[in-house]
């Protein structure tokens, strides 16, 4: 250890507190707008219906209807954010090939294929109907895959460009 204050703690990079809130903040914007594209389709015809039986029975369960299909769609695009997104950051970050083209075509095929395995999960084979499940919900998972792995390609791409861009004040990168 070292008495020079500007010295690291350790060899792995270190990220000031505001950068891991926008990078928090950013993963769930591009969630979340994945989950309006895949799930917003479907309410159109669950809203409706929620709001018929909130107003006409009374039953406060009519929210939960109108909302399911952004509550699924949230799901299966926090899971693919977590199972493809993310390892998938960490390759193309090492390989310095971040480009948002690139994102958003990793989001477009894994909401295409992750409806399909899913169901034959839940199924515990591949059979027709988690070929059928996939086919109906595939497009729907591409939809949001694809505004996900744009908006966080949009993110990441520039954060890689804020890294490679000059210094405003070389002087100032001299002394400290």
């Amino acid at each position: 250890m070292t008495a020079d204050p500007h010295d690291t703690v350790s060899d792995s990079s270190e990220m000031p507190d505001g950068e891991l809130l926008r990078m928090i903040g950013s993963f769930f914007r591009a969630t979340g707008w994945g989950a309006i594209a895949g799930g917003g389709f479907f309410m159109v015809f669950t809203v409706p219906f929620g709001l018929i039986t909130l107003i006409a029975d009374g039953e406060p369960g009519g929210i939960l209807v109108a909302l399911l299909p952004l509550g699924i769609a949230f799901t299966g695009t926090l899971a693919g954010m977590i199972g493809l997104g993310i390892p998938l950051t960490a390759l193309l970050s090492h390989l310095e090939c971040e480009r948002l083209g690139i994102y958003s075509a990793i989001g477009i095929f894994g909401g295409l294929l992750l409806p399909a395995f899913f169901a034959a999960w839940l199924d515990g084979s591949f059979n027709s109907g988690s070929v059928s499940v996939g086919i109906f919900l595939g497009p729907f998972g591409a939809m949001a895959g694809g505004v996900c792995g744009n908006v966080w390609g949009a993110y990441r791409v520039t954060l890689a460009d804020q890294e490679t861009a000059p210094s405003a004040n070389p002087f100032h990168d001299m002394i400290y």
